[in-house]
């Protein structure tokens, strides 16, 4: 018995975690906040990234950093919209979607209105995007995953994606739409040797707000007044928490907010300093 225990004991120590160094992962969103973040963790552990925004020089500028750092994974990328039908083709022709990790981070919000008084073009871009960019590349990567049997799909998605707020309708529409797509897909790949894990953060200090406010610096700096918000590099920690466990496990959801935060209707700001 004692022996039986003995061994049971030496199991309790840390797991081998899966290794990263020489698998390649392709990022969307990549030239800011997350994306960009991931992009360089993901270097530093070794992976080959393939990297795709719509600024050119954030992306080169990031390439010109990997190699300044000495980071050991390769960075390639893609300047595009992946709201962009045409790009998205060019990408699955290139090859792009063939690949170990996916981290399907590209989203956006735009606008804080009514649906009464909401600008129609703002809810087709955040579905061109979230939604129906978002779901076509995973159909891609997880058609070459699925031929390999393996492959990490990691999808970002946010608190919005657990409770709609006012003034929020469409963007917490997409985001819901991003849980249960990837729910699904879970399901339709258990057992298949293939991770799907959602990432939904609350407040993270990135451009989201900027975006959001269409560039009113004051307005989106007022969102994170008081709070210690959540930083891209803590997200990107989570990401690779997920992408690092041994490959029997899978994180289905990691659901994150800063301590000031409990839910989208819940913030506790410090007071102001005198």
């Amino acid at each position: 018995m004692l022996d039986d225990f003995r061994t049971q004991l030496a199991s309790h120590f840390a797991p081998v975690p899966c290794q990263l160094a020489g698998r390649t992962a392709f990022v969307t969103g990549a030239s800011a906040g997350i994306g960009a973040a991931v992009s360089v963790q993901l270097l530093s552990e070794g992976v080959h990234v393939r990297a795709v925004a719509r600024r050119k020089n954030r992306l080169a500028e990031l390439q010109d950093f990997a190699r300044a750092k000495g980071l050991t994974g390769t960075f390639s990328w893609k300047c595009g919209d992946v709201a962009d039908a045409s790009f998205r083709e060019e990408l699955v022709a290139d090859g792009w979607t063939d690949v170990d990790i996916f981290v399907c981070n590209a989203g956006l919000a735009r606008g804080l209105d009514a649906v009464s008084h909401a600008h129609l073009e703002d809810w087709r871009e955040m579905i061109a995007t979230n939604v129906t960019a978002a779901f076509e590349l995973t159909h891609h990567v997880v058609k070459s995953m699925r031929a390999r049997r393996s492959g990490h799909v990691i999808a970002l998605g946010s608190v919005a994606g657990h409770w709609a707020y006012e003034n929020g309708s469409v963007y917490c529409a997409t985001k819901h739409a991003v849980k249960a797509f990837y729910q699904a897909l879970r399901q339709e790949t258990c057992g298949e040797n293939l991770r799907v894990t959602v990432v939904s953060p609350g407040m993270v200090e990135t451009e989201f707000s900027e975006v959001r406010f269409r560039g009113d610096e004051s307005r989106a700096s007022g969102v994170y007044a008081g709070v210690e918000a959540l930083q891209p590099a803590d997200i990107a920690a989570h990401i690779l928490f997920a992408l690092k466990q041994p490959l029997h496990v899978n994180i289905d959801e990691i659901l994150t907010m800063p301590v000031r935060q409990g839910s989208p209707f819940k913030v506790v700001r410090a007071p102001s300093a005198p």
